[in-house]
């Protein structure tokens, strides 16, 4: 093989298969050291198994069979059968024990020890023989010495009349001290049985002999010269012979015996300490065995870490080498190559000098190098197209984030080396989201797109407009001051409040403008963008549609915004608002005609909140959405349990406000409805009431949603009438069923021309276009006069009673029940009105 013509695969393979080969060596001398350590665990192992299992059944069978021979000392006397068959099974299970091993000095050992038992098996049969005997002896005495005692008794009694006949009344004294050595010698006799010591059977051996010595002496002194009495007393002398001759063979048996047994203990003793030796040796083996082990292991681990490091450190060298001969060079030339191409696009050819993969790739490289260099000028061109949809907002066209926090730093470097102020502007788009939820968001893609425009045409070559995301566009005006920034925020915010006609839809829409100055207002971007945010926010919530320019106290004040709407979110979960309700009169009766349930806030910390106090946060989030869910459900329930407690109020009606958000929702109606289904309020005794500005703010999706409410059962009222924008042509054809004039025109209606005049025609507008009219904030008795005689049927204000607690509310309705009107009277007066 010719080794130019080698491929580096080939090359590769032949070093790793080397590399392989070095491994495999290492790893085969691991795998024969651990075989052998393998192999010598499993002999000795086995062996040591073996041993111990049999020599753990002759230590249990010898410390059984031991036990039995002991108890078998202490049971010999009593019962020759017991003794023969106990010995017996014992001599057998010796035997068997003898055939567990096969060790020459355990057969000598249990040899010796069945010796042993089998001599003192034949003394315990001899002593117990020699016993029986004694007994017998004992049981021939004990009658003799009662026929004794019959025959002095009766000799007595023979010459008890003869006078010349001395009587001795001893002789019955005698008799009894008999008895009582016959009985100590038997009770001694008895006390060998429980085998003391040999020391203590001698001396009762000895104490027995003395006894009986005695039982002879009184015997002698039995003198009745009777012939019955002498025939007893030689009876009773020769039975004494006898029972010394008994104890002298217990005494001969037991001084053999006491040999007997103390060969047996000591064959037994040896017995025990060889199989406690052969444990020991078999555990000091295992331990020997374990440590041989763990030197083998040791060794084979040593081997293994020395060939596997210096196989290990081969195949680096071999592969190293192949690697930077055969692959590293050709890539530092290839390098080179490249780092030529991209410095200065030059197309000049490499020459690798190989035959390899290397001279395909040499050659794709040179044709690579002369396509790229034709294809950097169409990538340059490119690339300008590229850096403009990096830094462009693809809907409107406007800079994005990314161009605004350039322009914005720059702008900020160039003022602080020219030492002059630019303005940074900040808009945000009133109520987008509602748009977005009502019409889509195509819709307010293409509301987006118009005002882009506009905010274009306005600032032209004077500024910078960029769209920051969602609805809210940046706009900044170099050496400008906040007098140019107040007449361009104005301008902004009237050309935004123009309508826009979009797929067949009328939007009104608004925007919130914050207003800052460098330096005064931040000498960073992240500062003069955070601070203008927060202007425009509190713009918003003072009544949108306006700018605000930003102040140190705003920052504070949003601080406590954020505060509010976390504890907003707390109230509405842990049930922290309230519901109060403010009567509605009619001004020509005095009837009651309903009330508007007005939400308020029990904080913990703060006691009571008016609405004031939190809306305007919560208007700023979905979270408005939840409180308005929360006081129709709460006014629903309340309507209930009033029903269910026997408080008729069929014929008034309830307003709960809505806000833009809430009334703008496609499923608006189906949600009511799953509310109500939980209660017995029914939509007719609800009117539904919803600010004239976010009403007119998508007028077609408004004019729909109330005629589905209206479909359903609801009353729409249209709040803080005359505030808005609307427009003749938009209101006579909104459906709604009463207006409710605001307390900014009924404040000064008595001293105000102004007022008086305006209350007077939105009176006869409503005329016009069949609308009910309810007056707000009339407080004084002037206040109701003159709404009367204007003509306004109805009013609701501190006149006629506070915002009033669910229990001031129904006391309110306690004691005005006579001005509850019945429903042929309410029927008649909406009909009128």
């Amino acid at each position: 093989m010719n080794k130019n013509n080698t491929s580096i695969t080939q090359r590769l393979i032949i070093s790793s298969l080397i590399s392989l080969l070095m491994v495999s060596f290492a790893v085969l001398i691991v795998i024969r050291s651990l075989f052998y350590v393998e192999s010598t665990l499993k002999t000795e192992t086995s062996r040591h198994v073996s041993e111990l299992i049999v020599n753990s059944e002759i230590s249990r069978r010898v410390f059984a069979l031991t036990s039995r021979v002991k108890l078998l000392e202490q049971t010999f006397l009593y019962s020759e059968t017991a003794l023969s068959e106990e010995a017996f099974d014992i001599d057998f299970q010796l035997q068997r024990l003898r055939d567990l091993s096969t060790n020459q000095d355990f057969s000598h050992k249990i040899d010796a020890f069945i010796d042993n038992f089998h001599r003192f098996l034949g003394s315990s049969l001899a002593l117990n023989r020699i016993l029986k005997e004694a007994k017998t002896t004992d049981a021939t005495l004990a009658e003799q010495l009662n026929a004794l005692e019959f025959a002095v008794a009766e000799s007595k009694l023979e010459h008890l009349s003869d006078e010349e006949v001395v009587i001795y009344n001893n002789e019955l004294d005698i008799i009894a001290m008999l008895r009582e050595s016959f009985l100590t010698v038997g009770k001694m006799l008895g006390d060998i049985h429980s085998r003391i010591t040999p020391e203590t059977e001698k001396v009762l051996l000895i104490e027995a002999e003395k006894e009986l010595d005695i039982l002879q002496l009184h015997l002698e002194n039995v003198d009745i010269p009777t012939s019955e009495v002498k025939t007893q007393k030689v009876a009773i002398a020769q039975t004494l012979d006898n029972y010394h001759a008994a104890l002298r063979k217990i005494r001969a048996n037991l001084d053999q015996r006491w040999v007997v047994i103390a060969a047996l203990v000591q064959s037994q003793t040896g017995l025990l300490q060889m199989v406690e030796n052969t444990e020991a040796r078999v555990q000091d083996q295992t331990l020997q065995l374990t440590t041989q082990l763990e030197d083998l292991i040791s060794e084979s681990r040593l081997n293994a870490i020395i060939i596997s490091l210096l196989a290990f450190l081969f195949s680096v060298l071999l592969i190293n080498y192949v690697v930077r001969r055969h692959i590293q060079k050709p890539l530092d030339d290839l390098k080179d190559g490249f780092d030529r191409l991209v410095s200065n696009g030059t197309k000049r050819p490499i020459d690798l000098g190989r035959s390899d993969e290397w001279g395909h790739i040499e050659s794709a490289y040179n044709n690579m190098a002369a396509r790229l260099s034709e294809a950097y000028q169409a990538i340059t061109e490119e690339k300008k197209n590229f850096d403009f949809l990096a830094h462009h907002d693809p809907l409107t066209g406007l800079g994005n984030r990314l161009l605004a926090s350039k322009e914005l730093d720059k702008q900020i470097s160039h003022s602080k080396q020219s030492g002059t102020n630019f303005l940074l502007l900040y808009m945000d788009i009133d109520e987008f989201k509602t748009i977005n939820d009502s019409l889509g968001h195509a819709a307010g893609d293409n509301l987006l797109i118009n005002v882009a425009e506009k905010l274009s045409l306005l600032i032209g070559e004077k500024g910078f407009v960029s769209r920051m995301g969602g609805d809210e566009f940046m706009i900044l005006m170099p050496n400008s001051d906040l007098a140019n920034g107040m007449l361009m925020a104005q301008r902004i915010n009237k050309a935004i409040r123009k309508p826009y006609y979009i797929e067949d839809n009328t939007i009104f829409v608004s925007a919130s403008i914050g207003v800052c100055e460098f330096p005064d207002h931040g000498h960073d971007g992240e500062t003069l963008i955070r601070n203008a945010d927060t202007a425009m926010y509190y713009a918003k919530r003072n009544g949108r549609d306006g700018y605000r320019i930003y102040t140190d106290e705003m920052t504070t004040e949003v601080n406590d915004i954020i505060e509010t709407s976390r504890g907003l979110h707390h109230a509405v979960s842990q049930d922290e608002l309230m519901v109060f309700f403010q009567p509605k009169v009619n001004l020509a009766t005095g009837n009651i005609l309903g009330a508007e349930a007005l939400v308020r806030w029990q904080h913990p910390r703060l006691g009571l909140l008016p609405p004031s106090a939190f809306l305007e946060v919560a208007e700023k989030s979905d979270l408005v959405v939840d409180i308005d869910k929360w006081v129709f459900s709460k006014v629903a329930k309340l309507v209930t349990e009033w029903k269910r407690a026997g408080i008729d109020t069929s014929n008034i009606f309830i307003s709960v406000n809505f806000s833009a958000r809430m009334f703008y929702m496609t499923d608006l109606a189906e949600q009511l409805q799953t509310i109500l289904d939980k209660t017995e309020c029914k939509p007719s005794q609800l009117i539904l009431e919803i600010t004239e500005r976010d009403m007119m703010r998508d007028f077609e999706t408004c004019v729909r949603t109330i005629e589905m409410l209206h479909a359903k059962g609801y009353k729409i009222a249209i709040d803080d009438f005359g505030t808005g924008y609307s427009s003749l042509s938009v209101l006579k054809n909104l459906s709604a069923d009463y207006i409710k004039l605001d307390r900014s025109f009924i404040k000064d209606v008595n001293t105000s021309p102004s007022d008086y005049e305006i209350t007077k025609a939105i009176l006869q507008l409503a005329k016009v276009l069949d609308l009910a009219v309810v007056a707000e904030g009339a407080e004084t008795r002037s206040h109701v006069d003159t709404l009367r005689q204007l003509g306004c049927a109805s009013a609701q204000g501190y006149y006629f009673a506070k915002p009033l607690p669910v229990d001031g509310w129904l006391d309110y309705l306690s004691k005005n029940k006579d001005h509850i009107p019945r429903s042929a009277l309410y029927h008649a007066y909406t009909q009128t009105t």
